[in-house]
């Protein structure tokens, strides 16, 4: 009688159910005992099941995974209180498994619910659940979680970012009346001192002492057209060091793209500054001791002219004396003597140019360059009595720093003939071959003076290593390796299988000095 008596009551609410059906939220009349006796067409569509099928059967029989207890709780404390109970979507997720598109979702697999319970006849214990979509809501809310998690996580990195920035990288800020804004703690501690000394400083003030006039027109240039300078410069800290620091000066804009100062980023180049005062006074060393053996070469090369000019000048003496002197004698003595002297003139002038300190990119035949270094050591060859082969193409030109490679060269023949002086063989030789590659040649030296052992050859590059029992100063290899590998931008090998020895030297046809080259570093300082 009571659920005929219900459906002759939900007959009178025939509008009401048509409105119902037409809602944007699923609408489920149930009694106490959670007999169904509307289900609207929302949940139709959502459930795929038709209302028919539905009618007054309990809710749990049709959806069985639904929480009875929880459900009966709400509804009694519905009924008994006379106000509505709710389910929360956040926290409960759903009331009725409803599958949702995963491909407009991807978060969740059931459609997430609001759902308020509220009496709808309290004498007749009917209850209208209305379910709302909040899927759409939370999966933003998700979203928004994600990506705050992100940002504060983000920002974290930034603030550890900024912290290491501060106290790994050398920085100076100023504003565009040159005003210190920031200083990093790194520069603070490398100079030993404290922020306080230099906020609100006149940079150019804070710098009159480490800045000349010619750099800070250079500054204030660079400031003006608001352009990114490099530039090098010697500061001393509080402590009382010398600080070789390299300094890039960038322009400051606000997120507004208005100038509003400059950052003056540093590096700390002092280790590096001594490296190269170091290789500066072994290259001096190595230079002074070429420059010895070149003289050495000279007074070789001009023994034997001077004894020809000697023995002119006793001849013409004695033939004067006897009174047997003539003209045409005389005329042919000067002009030997003259064509002595020449030579002479000649020898001091290959000599003068290659010591002069000559940091000019040439062009220049392989061919010839290899001639020009056998000048210095041809007579010493010919004294030793080596035989010297070439296989040289007259035709490869590189383009390169001229006296540097000659001098390499020189270094590598003079070697050769040092071993030669230690070991006695008769049919000593010395070959050179050069070869044109696709975008280098290849100059190979190879000699039968005995060659090196296998301990030996892993030192020869190293600095004072020498096989010599005496007058080895042990830098002309390893000069010749740091000259081509750092100056000419090349490789040197070297390999032995006794009784020869091959040195390989590869080198670009093209050497360009880069923007920042520091000439005064090249190896040929007068």
């Amino acid at each position: 009688m009571v659920e005929k008596s219900i459906k002759q009551y939900l007959r009178n609410f025939d509008v009401n159910k048509k409105l119902l059906s037409n809602i944007d939220n699923g609408v489920i009349i149930l009694d106490e005992h959670l007999t169904i006796y509307y289900f609207n067409k929302w949940l139709e569509i959502h459930t795929s099941i038709k209302e028919d099928n539905v009618i007054e059967k309990k809710i749990t029989d049709i959806f069985p995974n639904i929480n009875i207890k929880t459900l009966q709780r709400k509804i009694r404390t519905a009924l008994r209180m006379g106000t509505p109970s709710f389910y929360g979507a956040s926290t409960s997720k759903y009331l009725i498994p409803i599958k949702i598109n995963q491909l407009n979702v991807t978060d969740f697999k059931h459609m997430r619910q609001d759902v308020s319970i509220i009496p709808f006849d309290k004498d007749k214990k009917l209850l209208a659940l209305i379910i709302s979509d909040q899927t759409t809501m939370l999966n933003t809310n998700l979203l928004l979680e994600t990506s705050i998690n992100k940002v504060q996580e983000l920002n974290g990195e930034l603030v550890k970012e900024r912290e290491t920035i501060d106290n790994k990288v050398l920085l100076i800020k100023f504003d565009t009346k040159y005003m210190i804004s920031n200083v990093s703690k790194a520069y603070l501690q490398l100079i030993g001192c404290n922020d306080k000394n230099l906020l609100h400083e006149n940079f150019f003030e804070y710098y009159k002492l480490f800045i000349n006039k010619s750099l800070k027109e250079s500054i204030l240039q660079h400031i003006e057209e608001q352009k990114v300078f490099h530039f090098e410069n010697k500061i001393l800290s509080l402590t009382g060091e010398d600080l070789d620091l390299s300094y890039t000066l960038v322009p400051e804009y606000d997120s507004y793209t208005k100038h509003i100062g400059f950052i003056l980023f540093m590096q700390d180049i002092t280790s590096n500054k001594k490296v190269i005062y170091q290789q500066e006074k072994l290259l001096a060393t190595s230079r002074s001791a070429a420059m010895g053996e070149m003289i050495s070469m000279i007074a070789h090369q001009w023994r034997q002219p001077l004894s020809v000019i000697t023995t002119i000048m006793a001849t013409i003496k004695v033939q004067k004396e006897l009174d047997i002197l003539d003209i045409s004698t005389l005329d042919s003595s000067f002009s030997t003597i003259e064509d002595t002297v020449m030579y002479l003139s000649h020898t001091i002038d290959d000599f003068r140019d290659y010591f002069k300190p000559n940091k000019v990119i040439s062009n220049i035949s392989i061919k010839k360059l290899i001639e020009k270094s056998l000048i210095f050591i041809i007579n010493e060859m010919k004294f030793l009595n080596i035989s010297y082969n070439e296989d040289i193409n007259e035709d490869i030109f590189i383009t390169t720093y001229q006296n540097e490679l000659i001098q390499c060269i020189i270094n590598i023949f003079k070697n050769t003939l040092d071993a030669f002086k230690e070991n006695s063989f008769e049919d000593k030789k010395i070959d050179i071959s050069v070869k044109a590659q696709s975008s280098s040649i290849s100059l190979t030296f190879e000699d039968n003076a005995g060659g090196i052992d296998k301990d030996t050859i892993q030192k020869v590059f190293e600095p004072y290593f020498s096989t010599k029992s005496k007058n080895g100063t042990g830098l002309g290899l390893y000069m010749t390796k740091t000259i081509i590998e750092e100056h000419l931008n090349g490789k040197i090998t070297i390999t032995s299988e006794k009784p020869s020895t091959t040195v390989v030297i590869e080198l670009p046809y093209f050497i360009q000095k880069t923007k920042d080259e520091n000439e005064s570093n090249m190896p040929t300082l007068s």
